[in-house]
């Protein structure tokens, strides 16, 4: 019947996006690890960087969550490449959006005293990761839910990112209660603008 062919046609196009986004994904990550995908870094305000994050993703966010800003007074500045950082803070967000079914999603930054760098976070009240399943999640095709969309890189990817941008990324979550993914980069004013893993 007409309904049951635009069913399929519509089954077909979801998965054709979907392959497509996997095949991206490869590229990307392969891309990045060899070396031929540059990198533009430049001096970057935090705090115009995540209210711009903050901005895009105000109409993304499941109207049923909070989803709020943490921005301490004072601005700081950063060396990266924009555009990349964004990417890895729109993957952290759009893992919350779809493992947060009720509660709040928050995007902030803060600087700890006494030391030369900024932590970007995006905290979530959603299922949480077993802490048996905590380092796996940044391994190429790894998914905390086999049954979920999604190609199982995006934390591979943001990985590498972060590791040519000087930083790290930490996680501290809890099953049932929610997960905290944060970026730790060298501020662009520190005496020396080099992270140690």
């Amino acid at each position: 019947s007409g309904a049951e062919k635009q069913e399929y046609a519509g089954i077909i196009n979801t998965n054709t996006k979907l392959l497509l986004k996997l095949v991206g994904d490869v590229l990307e990550l392969s891309r990045i690890e060899s070396g031929n995908l540059s990198f533009t870094f430049q001096r970057e305000s935090v705090r115009r960087l995540l209210d711009d994050v903050y901005q895009t993703h105000s109409l993304l966010i499941q109207p049923s969550l909070q989803f709020l800003k943490d921005f301490p007074p004072e601005d700081v500045q950063v060396n990266v490449d924009p555009m990349r950082l964004t990417q890895v803070l729109t993957n952290f967000l759009n893992n919350a959006n779809k493992f947060t079914k009720g509660g709040s999603i928050r995007l902030g930054y803060c600087c700890p005293s006494g030391m030369s760098e900024v932590h970007l976070y995006v905290e979530d009240t959603g299922i949480g990761i077993p802490h048996s399943e905590q380092k796996m999640i940044f391994e190429r095709f790894y998914k905390t839910d086999e049954f979920e969309q999604g190609s199982g890189l995006g934390l591979a990817i943001s990985k590498v990112i972060i590791e040519r941008l000087s930083g790290r990324i930490k996680v501290h979550s809890e099953k049932g209660k929610g997960s905290c993914f944060t970026v730790i980069l060298s501020l662009a004013d520190a005496p020396e603008n080099h992270m140690l893993n």
